[in-house]
């Protein structure tokens, strides 16, 4: 997307991923190719229980939440925290970092393989 159509709420640093998804795709097609993918991938991922981990696995996701929210820009942060307190963004942190590993795994076993 050229910087004079992109969206006013849209962060810059995204246009790093797009132009990485051009880069294999044809230009401005990457997000049309993949995204409804992706759409179908996660509706079908919260109709199905989450990715089993183990235990430690699990602690271990949790503490890891804690590390990026703990590293999080105050400014960030502080704004974050007029709206939830950190102990509901830490679940959401870790619910994200779940989605990244049931994705990866998809990767892997062939759950994305369209794209």
């Amino acid at each position: 997307m050229a910087d004079d159509q992109q969206h006013p709420d849209e962060p810059d640093w995204l246009h790093e991923f797009e132009d990485l998804a051009n880069e294999e795709l044809e230009e401005g097609a990457s997000c049309e190719q993949v995204h409804p993918v992706v759409e179908r991938w996660f509706h079908d991922l919260l109709q199905k229980a989450p990715p089993y981990s183990k235990p430690s696995v699990q602690q271990a996701l949790a503490c890891l939440s804690t590390e990026i929210l703990y590293d999080s820009p105050p400014e960030i942060l502080e704004e974050i925290k007029k709206h939830i307190d950190e102990d509901t963004l830490a679940v959401w942190i870790e619910y994200v970092l779940m989605v990244g590993r049931a994705f990866e795994s998809s990767l892997r076993d062939g759950g994305l393989d369209d794209l």
